[in-house]
């Protein structure tokens, strides 16, 4: 509410500045009639008449507002739609936290209830920022994944663990992606982080953590999987460099689990991208594109 007032307050002032005359207010009509009545011969403004009639602002002429200039004016405007921007921000992470407290109260004899536990993860992640699409498949899968998911005070630890040990990645975007993710223990992902930043440069590695949240939790060390994947793209295009499947791969991490079990690649033999499957032809494509246009 104290954003929203100091909106429409900047707005007003915003207003003012452009044009000071006509944001005055105009005086009440009985107070022109007097003064009309005044200057026919009536009775002066003396008592409580002539009180109320000193209350009145001056002439335009005689006021102190003075025109702003265009770069005040741009200024006063700009003030305004930040002000307006952090109110709409602080609404939308209030109505989340709502959210975020609906679910941590269990309606009275309702423990052990299937449905029940799985609309209260869900309203967990919508509180996260998932569109209710999303946080519908995001805690069927965790729930089919083990009943203990259905734990919401759990997952609120592990979720925010995860914010916590990577700060620059979309948790939110990377769970619906791969809810497996969230069974990850940081011990184990830390590691796998190094061998990432080892390889791909530090801006490129969180977007592909969030792309393909499997890269935290799979069994291959990353270097010997790097390796594999290069190979495989050398198979489709000869020419191609290790310096280039490293950023098709940044650009497309997936396919470091999409091409190396295929089994086309199990003989020793030229792969034209024809035989690959379809989503994994446009993954290559799309990722080599400077590289092959």
């Amino acid at each position: 509410a104290t954003w929203a007032a100091r909106a429409g307050a900047g707005i007003c002032i915003a207003r003012a500045r452009a044009n000071p005359v006509s944001a005055r207010r105009s005086p009440p009509s009985r107070l022109t009639t007097a003064r009309a009545s005044s200057a026919d011969g009536g009775p002066s403004g003396s008592g409580n008449g002539g009180g109320e009639e000193d209350d009145v602002d001056g002439s335009p002429e005689d006021s102190s507002y003075r025109p702003v200039s265009d770069e005040e004016l741009k200024a006063a405007i700009q003030e305004c739609r930040e002000i307006l921007e952090e109110a709409t921000r602080i609404a939308g992470e209030q109505a989340r936290a709502e959210l975020a407290a609906q679910f941590l109260k269990v309606p009275e004899g309702a423990q052990g209830s299937l449905a029940v536990d799985m609309a209260r993860v869900q309203l967990f992640f919508q509180g996260k920022g998932m569109r209710p699409y999303q946080a519908e498949k995001v805690s069927a899968t965790l729930i089919e994944i083990d009943s203990i998911y259905g734990d919401v005070e759990l997952l609120a630890v592990k979720f925010d663990r995860l914010v916590r040990t990577l700060p620059d990645v979309d948790v939110s975007e990377m769970v619906f992606n791969d809810p497996r993710v969230l069974t990850v223990k940081i011990a184990d992902a830390v590691p796998r982080l190094i061998e990432l930043l080892d390889i791909f440069p530090l801006d490129k590695v969180p977007q592909m953590i969030t792309e393909a949240p499997k890269l935290l939790y799979e069994r291959e060390p990353i270097p010997e999987r790097f390796e594999r994947t290069c190979e495989c793209i050398k198979r489709v295009y000869p020419k191609e460099t290790t310096e280039g499947c490293k950023y098709a791969l940044s650009e497309e991490p997936t396919l470091m689990f999409d091409l190396p079990d295929l089994q086309i690649f199990q003989k020793d033999e030229r792969v034209d991208i024809a035989e690959l499957p379809m989503a994994v032809q446009e993954s290559l494509v799309y990722a080599t594109r400077n590289e092959h246009e």
